[in-house]
């Protein structure tokens, strides 16, 4: 699955990869995603993600499965360079968070993926491609920039393509929604997060409290 993943998406990301394209370039962005590529029309983008799904589903193991994985960007940066630290502050908080209040069905914290806390050999690319697609909740925090790197890209049509993985959040209050390169399945909205909402409100901890207090730690990574 990665030489795949290497082999299609270098070039369907092409126009945007590693780049910072303001929102109003968004639109372009995608239009040449669809269009510049082998991968048209729209169903066949959806096709060929469902096929990294399937393929990864097959290799991956349990210790690759978390029970939520936050997606977000950590390249921008404030004025004074403090934007950086804030999202990667308020991430942190999260994880804390639902590791102490979410537990699982024998009472064991639920594991939760967050990029900076992989360590050097950890084979990074690979651990982060396949618990994506093993987790059984996946955040995305979407702000300008988030569709303008390629991995948070990755994470997002990964995410999108499994019916009741995806738990979006808009970070920008003016990021435009008709803008995702794919929609997000119907019924599935998106949350404002600020300093005063988000995913660590109480109705989420609930919502995700009931699910996990169901599931068999066994089934997931022994990583928190």
């Amino acid at each position: 699955p990665m030489a795949l993943l290497a082999s299609i998406w270098k070039d369907a990301l092409k126009h945007s990869a590693g780049t910072k394209n303001p929102l109003e370039e968004y639109k372009n962005v995608v239009a040449s995603f669809l269009n510049d590529t082998l991968l048209r029309p729209l169903e066949a983008v959806e096709k060929w993600v469902r096929g990294v799904n399937e393929k990864i589903q097959d290799v991956a193991t349990k210790e690759h499965r978390y029970g939520v994985f936050l997606s977000h960007q950590g390249m921008k940066e404030g004025a004074h360079g403090d934007k950086i630290t804030l999202m990667k502050g308020r991430m942190t908080t999260i994880k804390a968070l639902f590791q102490k209040t979410i537990k699982l069905k024998d009472g064991k914290a639920v594991p939760v993926f967050l990029d900076k806390d992989m360590i050097a050999g950890d084979r990074q690319h690979e651990r982060m491609l396949f618990s994506v697609c093993k987790s059984d909740k996946v955040m995305v925090f979407l702000d300008k920039e988030y569709f303008s790197r390629k991995w948070c890209l990755m994470e997002y049509f990964l995410a999108q393509s499994r019916p009741g993985v995806i738990m979006p959040f808009l970070v920008d209050m003016e990021i435009d929604k008709t803008l995702f390169p794919i929609p997000l399945p119907k019924g599935v909205t998106c949350d404002y997060m600020n300093a005063r909402s988000g995913p660590d409100d109480e109705r989420y901890l609930n919502e995700l409290g009931r699910y996990f207090s169901k599931k068999d730690s066994g089934d997931y990574t022994d990583r928190l």
